[in-house]
């Protein structure tokens, strides 16, 4: 009997060394894995060599091994919260578990005590919360790399933004993890986003685009109240009813976002409040010329209420 082993081994083409033999026998098993029909990339995990190589392989052979948890980006990827991946495997396991060392290169394992979650596209993993500050660990730890960390940052904003994870919850689990790379970081990134900034360029522009020599301070993330509701504005000149408002490349690109952006503008025109939007590549080019703009039209705008004030 002709037996497909890409069947046999499922959709992930990764299973138990224990189901295959018990499906097809021992005898059976072995003349395939010397035959170079099967690999044993993982003790007690048989997977297909064609696949052998894929992510989705790999992180089902390590959920089969370990008997743990996807963690970490692997977790984030399966939540939805990370595109891509990465090339490693990231997965928790419990301590009572043997995890025989050496590791293949793509496989990090990490040992946790508290192993609950989700399914997530029929994998399990860690929850959003722990795997948030895991990955973020990661990336800022001794192994981490400036993608990683540009990640983990994308992670945490994207979540927090989307209220897939709480942001107070998240502090509380934060405060925890006495020694988490990165801790200090993460905690200020949370309150950024917490307090209305929806991406990196938002974040980077509060500090780098809203100190304009010449001009009041700028006040951030103030509340507007508009016939549409509150609206908050990244930055706002009440003395010239002035709002700034950074658009990030990313979350402002999609039709939904640019039609949400162009009706809070227009809700704020009709309290006689004009928002000026910087854009990314704007306000990254050219910082100096995106300062000099809000102070142009501060200073128009201010000049304009004076004079119905009839104080200019």
């Amino acid at each position: 009997m002709v037996v497909d082993l890409a069947t046999l081994l499922g959709p992930d083409g990764a299973r138990s060394s224990a189901e295959v033999v018990a499906a097809s026998g021992r005898t059976s098993v072995v003349r395939w894995v010397r035959d170079g029909r099967l690999l044993r990339p993982l003790p007690g995990v048989l997977v297909d060599p064609a696949r052998s190589g894929h992510w989705r392989t790999r992180a089902t052979a390590a959920a089969l091994w370990t008997g743990g948890r996807l963690a970490a980006r692997s977790a984030l990827h399966l939540a939805d919260l990370v595109d891509e991946p990465g090339a490693r495997v990231h997965v928790a396991a419990p301590p009572s578990r043997h995890i025989a060392v050496p590791r293949p290169s793509w496989l990090v394992v990490q040992v946790s005590r508290e192993l609950t979650g989700p399914v997530r596209r029929g994998l399990p993993v860690t929850g959003e919360a722990t795997a948030l500050l895991d990955a973020w660990g990661w990336a800022h730890g001794s192994r981490g790399t400036p993608r990683d960390v540009e990640v983990a940052r994308g992670a945490v904003i994207g979540a927090v933004r989307r209220g897939r994870v709480d942001a107070d919850l998240l502090l509380a689990d934060l405060r925890t993890r006495s020694r988490l790379p990165g801790r200090a970081l993460l905690r200020e990134l949370v309150e950024l986003v917490r307090g209305g900034s929806h991406s990196e360029f938002e974040i980077w522009g509060l500090q780098h685009l809203l100190d304009v020599p010449g001009i009041p301070p700028v006040e951030r993330q103030y509340a507007l109240r508009t016939a549409i509701g509150t609206i908050h504005l990244d930055g706002a000149l009440p003395a010239a009813r002035l709002g700034i408002e950074l658009d990030g490349a990313a979350y402002h690109r999609g039709p939904d976002n640019w039609a949400r952006d162009r009706r809070r503008d227009s809700a704020a025109l009709a309290m006689d409040w004009a928002t000026l939007r910087i854009d990314h590549r704007r306000g990254r080019e050219d910082p100096a010329g995106a300062r000099a703009e809000i102070a142009a039209a501060f200073h128009v705008r201010a000049a304009r209420i004076a004079q119905e004030r009839g104080v200019g």
